[in-house]
C-alpha cells in the first residue's frame, strides 16, 4: 500500500505510514468499518469529524456534571463543619438558597 502523502510503500497490515505516520486506513467509530479514506464512512455514512466533536462535547458535559456534584458535596460538608460555630443558621440559610435555585 502506498502512502498518499509521502508515496512510501507500506505493508497492507499497517494502519499508519512507517515514514510520515499518515493514516493509511480509517476505522469508523460507529460501525468499525475499515476504509482507505477518511471523512465519511462508506458503510454507515457517519461523518468522522462530527462524531468526534460529539464525543468531546459529551465528555465536557460529563465533567461539568461531576464538578457540580463535587461542589455541592463540598458545600454541604462545609456547612456541617460550621454547624457548631454558627448554631445551624448558616446551614439553614444554605439549604434555603439551594431550594430557591432548584
Amino acid at each position: 500500500m502506498q502512502c498518499p502523502k509521502c508515496k512510501t510503500e507500506n505493508p497492507e497490515t499497517l494502519t499508519f505510514c512507517v515514514r510520515c505516520h499518515t493514516p493509511l486506513k480509517y476505522t469508523c467509530p460507529s460501525c468499525k468499518h475499515v476504509q482507505l479514506k477518511g471523512g465519511t464512512c462508506e458503510k454507515c455514512g457517519v461523518d468522522f469529524a462530527k462524531y468526534g466533536a460529539m464525543l468531546v462535547f459529551q465528555a465536557k458535559d460529563s465533567a461539568q456534571a461531576q464538578r457540580a456534584k463535587a461542589e455541592t458535596r463540598a458545600g454541604i460538608w462545609k456547612q456541617i463543619v460550621l454547624l457548631p460555630i454558627t448554631g445551624g443558621l448558616s446551614l439553614i440559610k444554605y439549604l434555603i438558597g439551594r431550594m430557591r435555585h432548584q
